[in-house]
């Protein structure tokens, strides 16, 4: 037997085989003609196969749920993911525009909350036809619309199930879906661009904060974590950033979470000015936001610079006086909300055109939280949601007033139930069904009877007021209070005074600190209020008649003045000595003039002679 022969049945040492591979691998390459006899492989060689084919194999599926986990996980976090990155320093495409603009807009439906018979709902406005859709009907207050990116969802916060959390309400099938269930507050939804996130404020921790949760209210991630108020998200339309509101400086400015970097930024660095409220255009380029003082709010418009992640300063101008901003969805117009003489407006001006602004909307009620989508409002939804809504709501309260008197004025003063216990406080017949009405409200919203102990009500004609003050006061007829001013006064305050100036006069807004602090009642303060016993430290606080306190108090509180206008109880504003004589502050009087003139006021519950020996002529009066 040949060497050859006698060796082709023995293993190939550890040298020859690797030769023989490459030969193999040679013979492919150059000879195929004689490559085409069958390859015999022993076991162990097909076993090895057979693994490097699963480990490809694996290799390629791992690769597979990489990339795609790259592409669909969330892009907020506390801690930075991955964020596909824009492809230049400057948004991606503005979406795609509506109908040919306008100076009113680009068609579509605008979105808000009105408040209406002490309601707060979600409606809607069709640009067609502007015909008023209300959407939601319950008797918890539904606020904060937000259009999904497709306008078949509005997402919006609503206290119904006696808890603020997040719904979606699915227009097509008018389905209602709960999305969050946790205990505290939860307000303030906004979407991102690809419908698949809703970023939303929420009161956790004792802090008020920015989440993020999936649109199915699920995976929900806390984005901030300052001990600062953080809320009113706002999502970029590229999906790259979250602008939200902070008090994190000691005043409201405008803030930047980078959802791939996890780094917050200040925008607008405005120590002077509070910034609150913001609102992206459709291209990303420029961002639309509330400025100024309560009371005096305007609008500003910034060209927002990428490279810098700030407000650019040299192109910040002046938009007008409103607030709740809201960009077309071709952002070519921008509509706000306006109040004057006790109506609520809503307008629309043109981004393009000089001084083109147009009246939309205007009611008595209290309107805000706008939203605008390119997609209008199908009949069918508006007939259906015609269909379910009240023909008539029951009002608040109803004033039951004693038969005339047969002779003197046809109405009297009568006492207040369990008011200042066994004292006794009285009010106009014609008033007092609207302050016990408004004294129970107060008890279900705050959870204790604060209308139980007054200041004052009524007060004899012969009162002398304090040093400057007006003699024709309200208290005299009967339709003015005075609040308790303890709670204001106790160490630990259930009362918190916010202060707005309107113009050059300054009003108070008061809020009760809610008996149940588990969210079931009142919602978060987003400022710090004023402190009117800082002016005791002197210095600018003394001048200023107090100061901001230092810290946002924790906590929910019920908002007093906005319940008691409900029912028809008008704050009045300070007297101009307010910053050194305490009586002039006037945060405690309300009162409830229902058009009337205060003589006509007198005259309802005292004889014309009687008036005329205090105060002199009655004008217009004829006997």
């Amino acid at each position: 037997m040949t060497d050859e022969r006698r060796d082709a049945g023995k293993p190939d040492s550890a040298e020859q085989r690797p030769r023989s591979r490459i030969a193999l691998a040679l013979a492919w390459m150059f000879r195929p003609d004689e490559v085409g006899r069958p390859l015999i492989l022993r076991p162990r060689s097909v076993r090895l196969l057979v693994l490097l084919i699963l480990g490809n194999l694996t290799i390629l599926v791992l690769l597979t749920v990489a990339l795609y986990q790259a592409t669909t996980a969330p892009v907020v976090v506390e801690s930075p993911l991955p964020l596909p990155p824009a492809a230049t320093a400057t948004p991606g495409p503005s979406p795609t525009a509506g109908p040919t603009p306008t100076p009113l807009g680009s068609g579509g439906a605008i979105a808000f909350t009105l408040r209406r018979n002490g309601n707060a709902d979600v409606y809607a406005l069709n640009q067609a036809d502007r015909q008023l859709v209300r959407l939601t009907h319950d008797p918890a207050e539904d606020r904060d619309p937000a259009w999904s990116p497709d306008g078949n969802y509005i997402a919006f916060a609503s206290n119904r199930a006696h808890n603020w959390d997040i719904y979606l309400l699915d227009l097509a099938s008018d389905r209602l879906i709960r999305l969050t269930h946790a205990p505290g507050f939860d307000a303030n939804p906004s979407w991102s661009p690809d419908g698949r996130w809703i970023a939303f404020e929420s009161y956790r921790h004792d802090n008020l904060d920015i989440y993020v949760m999936s649109t199915a209210g699920g995976q929900v991630q806390r984005v901030t974590t300052d001990p600062a108020p953080d809320y009113a998200p706002a999502w970029s339309p590229d999906g790259r950033a979250i602008a939200f509101t902070s008090f994190r400086g000691g005043n409201k400015d405008i803030y930047l979470y980078l959802l791939d970097e996890g780094k917050t930024t200040n925008v607008t660095h405005s120590p002077d000015l509070n910034e609150d409220d913001p609102a992206w255009a459709p291209d990303g380029t420029q961002l639309a936001y509330v400025s100024g003082p309560r009371g005096n709010p305007s609008i500003q418009i910034t060209v927002f610079d990428w490279n810098t992640m700030t407000a650019d300063r040299s192109q910040t101008e002046l938009f007008g006086a409103g607030g709740s901003p809201a960009w077309a969805p071709d952002g070519q117009s921008l509509i706000y909300t306006y109040e004057r003489g006790g109506r609520s407006h809503l307008i629309a001006a043109s981004m393009t055109g000089w001084a083109l602004f147009h009246e939309v909307y205007s009611t008595d009620g209290l309107l805000d939280d706008l939203a605008w989508t390119s997609r209008d409002l199908s009949p069918r939804v508006v007939d259906r949601a015609r269909a379910v809504e009240p023909a008539q709501e029951p009002p608040l309260y109803v004033e039951l007033v004693q038969p005339t008197p047969t002779g003197g004025p046809p109405y009297r003063l009568v006492p207040l139930p369990n008011v200042n216990g066994d004292e006794g406080e009285f009010l106009s017949d014609r008033v007092n069904e609207s302050f016990n009405a408004l004294r129970q409200r107060v008890i279900e919203e705050a959870g204790w009877d604060y209308l139980a102990n007054l200041n004052s009500s009524w007060l004899p004609i012969t009162h002398t007021p304090p040093s400057g003050h007006s003699r024709m006061s309200w208290h005299l007829c009967g339709r003015a209070i005075g609040l308790d001013q303890e709670p204001y006064e106790e160490d630990e305050s259930s009362v918190e005074l916010m202060r707005e100036d309107v113009g050059n006069v300054t009003y108070w807004r008061v809020f009760i600190r809610a008996a149940e602090q588990d969210g079931s009642m009142g919602e978060p303060l987003r400022e710090a209020p004023w402190d009117l016993h800082a002016r005791q430290q002197g210095g600018r606080a003394m001048v200023e008649g107090g100061a901001p306190e230092a810290q946002v108090p924790a906590g929910y509180y019920v908002d007093f003045t906005t319940l008691a206008d409900d029912y028809g109880w008008e704050r009045v504003p300070a007297l101009w000595r307010w910053r050194y004589f305490w009586p002039d502050i006037r945060w405690w009087e309300f009162q409830k003039s229902d058009g009337l003139t205060w003589w006509e006021c007198m005259l309802e519950v005292f004889e014309p002679k009687e008036i005329e020996a205090a105060f002199g002529p009655i004008p217009g009066y004829e006997d």
